[in-house]
């Protein structure tokens, strides 16, 4: 059955009787001269004085109460044109239109059975029970876009970025159950590196002076790794596995976050494509995302909240960092493949400026395609 917003019902009454109305009569004498009837009329002995109709008056009030035919309304007849009773509609036997649909289309109605919201399509009404018919309505989630939808499918992300709808630098710009853009997921505090368009200030650096240059490289992934969302990426495998020996970093430009922040709290999230050195139980080649105000010193580890998190133990990697920190290794389930981690900062703002570094270190022997980065996002979070 479908349940509606009713709009204000049609309601035709048919005409009533008469009234009859009859008012208050009183009716009261008037005076009335008399002619003398003449000696010895009414004037013999025991025979009472005559009384003239000006000495006697009398008064005899009609009333009568008006009829009440007001009375309770007709019973609905579904099929006479007229929306009445719990009728939701009355078309007339004839081909609906708006007022035969108390004014309503597909998306002012709710039908429990349809599997989204209806958003368009043609409502029509059961000559037989006065009910919508909801047969010809499209809904969200079908996979079209039609009538009032904005979008398709819900909980989706929008083509169109927080940035390409106006509403912000970062977060996510979605999709909602009612088929309409929601862009309360966006804020104009943050920023968004993608490498489309080169490598963003970030830089590659040894992370040990014993180390081997670093593998770290701006561009296109390497077949092996796959196409990512974006074009551009950083790597570590952009011309073949990464080296024996290795302790590197890709290190951000100076981040600042000021404008349109309200909280003190900073989301990172970073999509990228693991591969390392798998020895069986043995710990060997990874790495993990660090975070300090200096672009040379003070860097501590920070840890994933969700998404793909770090593996259990530590690294074992020839030099430090990260040799014996935490961080993704060859036995992550959620290698081979494009995956998201999320990581969170609280009191930001006494970062000033941010840097951010990916670390990664590999022991003496076996190597793979290694840590490939497509995406790092900032965003301010309550």
């Amino acid at each position: 059955m479908v349940e509606q917003l009713m709009a204000p019902r049609r309601i035709r009454r048919p005409t009533l009787g008469l009234l009859g109305l009859l008012a208050t009569v009183t009716a009261v004498g008037c005076p009335v001269d008399v002619p003398d009837p003449g000696p010895g009329f009414g004037s013999g002995p025991g025979e009472g004085t005559g009384t003239s109709h000006a000495e006697s008056t009398s008064t005899s009030p009609i009333t009568t109460t008006a009829l009440d035919e007001s009375g309770p309304p007709p019973p609905a007849v579904c099929g006479d044109g007229v929306i009445a009773g719990d009728e939701q509609c009355d078309c007339g036997g004839i081909p609906c239109d708006l007022e035969g649909l108390s004014g309503l289309t597909c998306a002012d109605v709710d039908d429990p059975e349809a599997p989204g919201p209806l958003t368009g399509g043609v409502l029509d009404c059961n000559p037989l029970t006065c009910r919508f018919d909801t047969t010809a309505c499209t809904w969200c989630g079908d996979g079209m876009l039609l009538g009032v939808e904005e979008c398709e499918p819900p909980g989706q992300p929008l083509p169109g970025s927080c940035a390409f709808l106006g509403a912000g630098v970062a977060g996510d710009a979605i999709c909602n159950a009612q088929c309409r853009e929601d862009v309360s997921g966006c804020t104009f505090c943050g920023v968004v590196f993608e490498f489309d368009r080169g490598p963003e200030g970030w830089t590659a650096l040894a992370g040990n002076p014993a180390a081997p240059p670093p593998s770290w490289a701006q561009g296109m992934a390497a077949p092996g790794v796959g196409p990512g969302p974006h074009s551009g990426v950083w790597s570590t495998n952009l011309a073949g596995p990464y080296l024996d020996d290795e302790s590197s970093i890709l290190r951000s430009p100076p981040i600042q976050l000021r404008r349109g922040c309200v909280h003190d709290a900073l989301e990172i999230r970073v999509r990228h494509f693991m591969d390392f050195e798998s020895a069986g139980p043995v710990i060997t080649d990874g790495g993990n995302l660090q975070v300090s105000d200096d672009p040379t010193t003070g860097f501590t580890v920070l840890m994933p909240v969700s998404g793909t998190l770090y593996d259990s133990g530590t690294l074992g990697t020839t030099h430090v960092p990260p040799d014996g920190q935490p961080g993704f290794h060859g036995q992550n389930p959620d290698e081979d493949g494009w995956t998201e981690s999320r990581f969170r900062l609280e009191g930001f703002a006494r970062y000033d400026p941010l840097y951010l570094r990916f670390v990664f270190g590999s022991d003496d022997s076996g190597t793979a395609d290694g840590w490939t980065i497509d995406r790092v996002e900032l965003l301010e979070v309550p």
